[in-house]
């Protein structure tokens, strides 16, 4: 940055003038051709004084001296504004600079190192902040980097007095640093009043991060509408080109501040022409979960954690249990209880199986049939030699469907107290058999739940 030179600096000043004066003068200048071409003298006069008057406005010495005088007083600078909360709010901007990590997980101001800088105040001062924004012979360096470092190129720069250039710096300075010795809010801004005791509170006044939502919107337009992007989806259907991937960007909404007015919001909010992107902020998709809980003291997984895991379909079963019927519709309806309970165990078991670590049966006991079930990974570990033959032979598929009808009889027996007795070795096979059922045909499917 110390390579910038002092011409340099002034001919970045010089061209913003020119290009301000060409912008603000567009339409007289088209009107003073035409009408140099239709003779038209009594037109050719007026135009021409205006754009002498507009040309002495964006002078060297006018423009900086209004800029630094009145304009720097005029605006109010931050990463931070009052008006992205209310467009009326008069609140103070804050400048927000921290050292300070957030936890993992949160985003926030401190995570960007963002070239940009958001200004508000009386619209007409906002070409100062355009200004400030200026780039220096296409380094990258913009002219407030150099005013907020006190670089030396800026000696002389900006008026041929030195003492007056160092006058209107300070004053650039002041603006953007925007020191606040006391901070003022307005009846427009929002309050949270936070409790620290019984006594007592924090009052905060959230303000918009109108640096942080533009870089969002920066990206949001460059990912939806670069060149690139544009190219791919429009030959997306194209046979004789090669196809490209492209972004989409799937379930945003858009914000409109500042209404058809947003420069009176701020000068980023004016460039985004007051539009905002929000991503989506929606509920989760919850997935079933088939979780159960197995202890170290744990001595098989058909257990309590295993009746709430299925317990709407226990409550369904014991319904029908209670019915004097014993038709198709109530043996169909019997038939789908079960089957709903013996898919909610191998959904539990099938996640223990992936997300438990080989061997963690080792300590704990659990029948040994069951650890054979539910520790597939062991097998892989030194010295489970016994483990892994045991395991191959699949004798334990048998031994399992017996503890599952073992268990469901029992529930039975709980839930109908009265007549327990009348649950036989006729409802004990059928249970069984259900479940190995269930096993040849998750077997016959190559699921590895009972591989």
């Amino acid at each position: 940055m110390s390579e910038i030179t002092s011409a340099q600096v002034k001919s970045a000043v010089l061209a913003f003038l020119t290009a301000q004066y060409e912008k603000k003068t567009e339409s007289e200048r088209k009107q003073l051709d035409k009408a140099q071409q239709a003779d038209d003298l009594t037109k050719v006069n007026q135009l021409e004084a205006t754009l002498a008057t507009m040309r002495q406005k964006y002078s060297f010495v006018d423009w900086l001296e209004d800029a630094a005088e009145r304009m720097a007083k005029q605006l109010k600078f931050g990463s931070h504004i009052s008006k992205g909360v209310h467009p009326d709010a008069k609140g103070d901007n804050i400048n927000f600079q921290t050292n300070r990590a957030l936890p993992p997980g949160f985003l926030g101001s401190q995570h960007l190192n963002s070239p940009y800088l958001d200004a508000n105040g009386n619209a007409a001062a906002l070409p100062l902040a355009a200004f400030l924004d200026t780039e220096i012979a296409e380094t990258g360096i913009k002219l407030r980097t150099l005013i907020m470092q006190d670089h030396s190129a800026l000696d002389g720069v900006f008026a041929d007095d030195k003492v007056r250039s160092a006058r209107y710096q300070t004053l650039f300075k002041s603006a953007l640093v925007n020191e606040l010795s006391e901070q003022v809010t307005h009846e427009r801004n929002k309050q949270l009043l936070f409790p620290l005791n019984h006594h007592d509170y924090r009052c905060l006044v959230p303000l918009y991060p109108s640096v942080l939502t533009h870089e969002l919107y920066q990206k949001m337009i460059a990912l939806r509408f670069s060149t690139e992007n544009k190219t791919a989806r429009e030959n997306r259907f194209k046979k004789t080109v090669e196809q490209q991937p492209y972004v989409s960007v799937l379930n945003i909404a858009v914000t409109i501040l500042g209404g058809t007015k947003p420069q009176n919001v701020s000068q980023l909010m004016s460039k985004q022409g007051g539009r905002n992107y929000l991503l989506p902020s929606l509920p989760p998709h919850f997935k079933q979960s088939y979780s159960l809980s197995i202890g170290d003291d744990s001595e098989s997984l058909f257990a309590k954690s295993l009746a709430y895991l299925c317990r709407k379909p226990l409550k369904s079963l014991f319904k029908i249990g209670r019915t004097n019927y014993n038709n198709v519709a109530i043996r169909d309806a019997r038939k789908a209880c079960l089957d709903d309970i013996l898919f909610r165990l191998i959904g539990a078991v099938s996640e223990i199986q992936q997300q438990k670590e080989a061997g963690w049966t080792r300590e704990i006991k659990l029948n040994y049939h069951e650890k054979l079930w539910l520790d597939p990974k062991r097998i892989e570990l030194d010295g489970e030699a016994v483990f892994k033959q045991d395991r191959a032979t699949g004798d334990w598929r048998d031994k399992v469907a017996e503890r599952f009808a073992n268990w469901l009889n029992s529930m039975l027996k709980a839930e109908f107290k009265e007549i327990s007795k009348h649950f036989s070795d006729a409802e004990h096979q059928e249970w069984r058999k259900e479940m190995n059922e269930m096993i040849q045909e998750s077997l016959q499917y190559g699921q590895e739940v009972f591989q």
